[in-house]
């Protein structure tokens, strides 16, 4: 049998192609149906979310999470064509596809092609592999042969394209979440990227958003943006992250000065993200260049735990630690004294500034850092856009514990506002999915 080709340019007003079909019937011959009448939920993304722990792979990982309360089985597949992931009531298996169907889909080697013709970005082009790769569609499409779907969720723009040609081919609603803006985020991130490129990318996503059931934005600004874009406005619904209560009620406190073998006086200040991502390992330089040593001139040495993937080769400044992947941020950021965000860039909404109010911990930030949060200054986070007022809040924080605790307790108050269950109520009625 012929290998379908990658979706057309664009498919943005079509149908799937007839030899996507011709594929997803020559895999269904291999397996008898068996489908159930057990509502469920397939999420299509991608494919970094296990150990969760940078703020894309927090959300799509919680959503699912979030979602089995509701429904009975939500299916969470990526880029590995061998496994997915079911959840049910909040408990996660890892599952393995039948090699008839794993063993179909384009060579990696012409996907990776087609998205270099695209001339995408090379750190982000692998959230666009769906748009040329059909492996994914067939991969969901045998999910939904043997199991009542009744709603297709893709995270990010270019995994709607697989939800939709499921929706057509056998039924169930779409649901498209934004993390970003994401061709403006490439363009801001990127700002020598072919024009070329950025508008294929807006055409993609434009186009996605309005063929889909419905939209979430994760701000009202993004939801602005994506209007303004071209996107109709009815389909696109403003729902914040979430954030998981429940695991950082549940978490122990670590003690990271006896972890880490430093004076039980130096004060533990925290940040946590991917450091690939160039916003964050911005926001890192920025504590080395000017927030420490700032704090120094105070008479402050504090130490910087820097978790997540990906971290320099090199050290940007001794009192600086890059930790790697963790298991779990929550023991860490319980561990610690204050929660610093020196963003000056990027986009969408700050997660970890919600992981930081879960923890009860208090919060110096940038304007741009709390971006998409709704937040009282002053009152749950202080926010200052020049080094000189930012290490001044950091040092109050540390030296009046008093003040740190009111922060964190005001700060718990917006997140209380936000568990992952009731975030994934809300997406599901968009749908309506929930009795």
């Amino acid at each position: 049998m012929p290998l379908p080709p990658p979706l057309p340019q664009p498919l943005l007003h079509r149908s799937p192609p007839a030899s996507w079909r011709r594929a997803l019937i020559h895999a269904a011959q291999w397996l008898p149906s068996r489908k159930d009448d057990t509502p469920s939920v397939v999420v299509i993304s991608r494919s970094d979310i296990f150990p969760p722990d940078h703020g894309a792979a927090v959300k799509i990982e919680r959503t699912a999470w979030g979602l089995s309360h509701h429904v009975p089985q939500v299916f969470l597949i990526g880029d590995d064509r061998h496994s997915y992931h079911v959840f049910r009531n909040g408990r996660r298996d890892r599952m393995f596809f039948p090699r008839a169907v794993s063993a179909l889909g384009p060579p990696r080697a012409l996907v990776r092609a087609a998205l270099a013709r695209r001339r995408i970005p090379r750190d982000d082009a692998f959230l666009y592999a769906a748009w040329f790769d059909w492996s994914y569609a067939l991969r969901a499409a045998w999910l939904a042969l043997r199991h009542d779907v009744r709603l297709l969720q893709a995270e990010f723009p270019a995994y709607a394209a697989p939800a939709l040609a499921i929706s057509q081919w056998l039924g169930g609603k779409t649901l498209l979440v934004e993390h970003n803006v994401e061709h403006r985020r490439l363009q801001q991130q990127h700002p020598s990227t072919d024009p070329r490129a950025i508008e294929f990318l807006r055409e993609l996503e434009v186009g996605m958003c309005n063929r889909v059931d419905a939209v979430v934005a994760v701000s009202e600004r993004d939801r602005d943006l994506l209007v303004d874009d071209g996107v109709e406005a009815s389909r696109i619904h403003a729902i914040p992250h979430g954030v998981d209560l429940d695991g950082f009620d549940r978490a122990v406190r670590m003690d990271i000065r006896a972890k880490l073998g430093i004076d039980g006086s130096c004060p533990i200040l925290v940040y946590h993200g991917i450091y690939r991502y160039p916003p964050n390992l911005e926001a890192m330089q920025v504590m080395a260049r000017e927030i420490l040593p700032r704090l120094r001139d105070r008479g402050l040495r504090p130490l910087v735990v820097a978790i997540g993937r990906d971290p320099p080769a090199r050290t940007l400044h001794p009192d600086i630690l890059f930790t790697g992947p963790v298991d779990s941020i929550a023991p860490w950021l319980k561990g610690a004294d204050v929660a610093v965000v020196p963003l000056r860039q990027g986009e969408g909404t700050r997660m970890k500034i919600l992981d930081y109010f879960a923890a009860r911990l208090p919060v110096v930030t940038t304007s741009k850092g709390i971006e998409g949060i709704v937040f009282e200054p002053g009152r749950h986070a202080i926010v200052r856009d020049d080094p000189d007022g930012f290490a001044a809040a950091v040092a109050d924080l540390v030296q009046d514990r008093a003040l740190a605790q009111r922060l964190g307790e005001a700060g718990r108050e917006i997140a209380n506002q936000l568990d992952w269950r009731r975030i994934a109520a809300r997406y599901l009625d968009l749908v309506h999915l929930r009795g």
